[in-house]
């Protein structure tokens, strides 16, 4: 017989993301970020030049973001 946390637990899986964000330089940030028990991946952030350090190197935070959003 089941009890009643296995019943909930049926067709439900968890899903674990972890991330550590470091700075590089300047603006520009690193994330080595991935699911638990799974490989992992680096993003790199920056500023544009708009912004004092910025140098655009790479995407900006917000960039992701929206992209996040859209995917």
């Amino acid at each position: 017989m089941k009890n009643e946390a296995d019943s909930n637990a049926e067709g439900r899986r968890q899903i674990e993301v972890v991330a550590e964000a470091s700075s590089i330089e300047n603006c520009r940030k690193q994330v080595i970020a991935g699911q638990t028990g799974d490989r992992s991946f680096a993003i790199i952030s920056d500023e544009g030049e708009y912004m004092p350090g910025g140098e655009a190197t790479a995407p900006t935070p917000l960039t992701y973001f929206v992209a996040g959003v859209a995917l």
